[in-house]
């Protein structure tokens, strides 16, 4: 065995013969550099493990420095004592799926075979704010500081997107290790989450009456629409997908399955009668034209109902001169008074189809004390004991406050 002490001189002093050989380092036990005929130089660690003789690569020189080298041995060396096989476990991380190949089997095996929702924006929000940083990690080097870490970045602009994406990652940690293709501990599983601060905007009454007044501005199809929205509670996903064939125009009953509510449960939602009287005059329309559709809102894109009603929102909000409410606030602001009008909590979260109490505990301080009876007490006081039902057929009132630039009070419509 030929052996010499690795100095760096001694190192570079070493030329390439016929074919390769190997010279071993005099301090470090099984430290060895192989020459080849084309002058190239490797340090590998040559010994027996478990048995059977092994050569672990270290690193190519002069690219690592002989004290790395020897500093890389020794690790290995200890790792060998404690009865480890690096070589074997070198052999496992590359055949170890990274994050992103991980993420992949997650979807392909449970995610799309199961029908889960929200496929796609969790897979752009990953996209945004994770694959590009740890996509092509190793899944097991993903360490619980670097998630704690990355969560702290993104909660710099959002807490609430941060929460999101470690509610979308933990779950591809825990199936890796189902499958047997990740053997760590989830490290999201002991970070804490941001607090999330409950949103409790709802719609005051003056401000209902500036709703309507503006949303007369919009085309029929976004006046129906944010008028259901506000009366059945929904969120604006279900809506916008609303079949005529999921409503029960004799029960007053609108049946969303498992696959459209975000708990996973089917839910049968209460049509109060001013959102009936849009259904059934849209379905009278639909009836008529010469595309009839499916759905209750039609649009022109692949899916074959409207898409994205934003735009006609802020519309809406520029004419009440309100910018600080949003699409959902008007699933709040059913909540909000049919905790007003006295309904209790269970009430409330059956009618907004709250899996968690928690979710509805935002309308505790609005109640001090059946579904069909608290829906309908919450939509009369929204529309003011039918004052919608005026609004919508006193056109030249409505066409003289839209022209003076006015907000049309409930007084207004009673006395009209």
């Amino acid at each position: 065995m030929n052996k010499i002490n690795f100095r760096k001189d001694a190192l570079d002093g070493l030329v390439g013969q016929g074919k390769r050989y190997t010279v071993f380092d005099a301090k470090t036990p099984s430290l060895c550099l192989i020459v080849y005929p084309s002058n190239a130089k490797t340090f590998f660690l040559y010994r027996n493990v478990k048995g059977r003789p092994k050569r672990i690569k270290i690193g190519r020189y002069p690219d690592l420095s002989v004290e790395n080298a020897r500093k890389e041995a020794a690790r290995l060396n200890g790792l060998i004592a404690l009865g480890r096989d690096p070589h074997e476990e070198r052999k496992a991380e590359r055949k170890e799926m990274t994050f992103y190949e991980l993420y992949e089997t997650y979807h392909n095996q449970y995610l799309v075979p199961f029908n889960k929702k929200n496929i796609n924006q969790d897979r752009k929000r990953l996209e945004q704010h994770f694959f590009p940083f740890y996509g092509n990690h190793k899944a097991s080097t993903i360490t619980p500081e670097k998630i704690r870490q990355r969560h702290a970045e993104i909660g710099l602009k959002s807490k609430s997107s941060a929460n999101r994406v470690i509610e979308i990652i933990s779950p591809v940690f825990n199936f890796g290790r189902k499958i047997g293709a990740y053997n760590a501990n989830n490290p999201c599983s002991a970070l804490t989450k941001f607090k999330k601060t409950s949103r409790d905007r709802f719609l005051s009454t003056e401000e209902l009456t500036s709703f309507f007044t503006a949303l007369q501005s919009e085309e029929q199809l976004y006046q129906d629409y944010f008028s259901l929205l506000l009366f059945t509670g929904v969120r604006k996903s279900n809506q916008l997908s609303m079949r005529y064939a999921a409503v029960d125009f004799i029960l007053s009953r609108w049946r969303l399955s498992d696959a459209q509510t975000k708990n996973g449960e089917v839910n049968i939602i209460y049509l109060p009668k001013p959102a009936l009287e849009i259904l059934k005059r849209r379905m009278e329309e639909n009836k008529k034209s010469e595309t009839p559709s499916l759905f209750v809102f039609p649009g022109s894109g692949k899916m074959g109902h409207l898409k994205d009603p934003k735009k006609s929102f802020q519309r809406i909000r520029d004419r009440m001169k309100v910018q600080d409410i949003r699409i959902h606030d008007l699933r709040r602001t059913l909540g909000s008074y049919m905790a007003i009008t006295g309904a209790s909590l269970p009430i409330i979260g059956g009618a907004l189809n709250h899996k968690s109490q928690d979710s509805t505990e935002i309308y505790a301080r609005l109640s001090q004390t059946p579904i069909d009876n608290a829906v309908n007490k919450a939509v009369n006081v929204m529309i003011g004991n039918n004052i919608f039902s005026r609004f919508m057929e006193n056109k030249e009132l409505l066409a003289v406050a839209l022209e003076g630039n006015e907000t049309i009070r409930f007084s207004d419509l009673i006395a009209a």
